[in-house]
């Protein structure tokens, strides 16, 4: 199966997520010491938020959302079906191709590397001949 992962990932910085187990562990303590469930819900928010992993890929079956939170996984799929234009913006390096990708009113905006970018539009034809595929200036 091919899947294409975009170079645009964001990843927490190790401190932050430090500093928000802390702060999830200090607000249950606290909302525990002062009979809060507010307190306690809001730490307990913070730490789930922690575990969340996200992960967007560009498979055979569309582009794929998983969010992976331990405990419980979903995944948002956009088939290829539902995508009826993609974008091509060149980035200003000329290296990447950010596609934007357009569904109904939503959009969503994937960078690729040029070769990937080219292949991600190449599968998305191959699934959906109707796809309409333009530069963007």
């Amino acid at each position: 199966m091919r899947e294409f992962v975009p170079i645009d990932t964001k990843v927490m910085k190790k401190s932050t997520r430090i500093v928000a187990l802390i702060a999830g562990a200090v607000c249950i303590a606290l909302g525990i010491y002062i009979s809060s469930w507010y307190t306690v819900l809001v730490g307990v928010l913070i730490l789930s938020a922690m575990a969340l992993n996200k992960k967007t890929a560009v498979t055979e079956r569309g582009i794929e959302i998983t969010y992976d939170m331990g405990l419980f996984k979903r995944v948002d799929l956009w088939s290829f079906d539902d995508i009826r234009e993609i974008h091509k913006e060149l980035s200003p390096d000329r290296s990447k191709y950010a596609l934007h990708m357009l569904k109904d009113v939503m959009s969503r905006r994937l960078v690729f590397s040029i070769s990937d970018a080219e292949k991600v539009i190449e599968l998305a034809l191959e699934k959906n001949p109707d796809i309409h595929v333009a530069d963007v200036d």
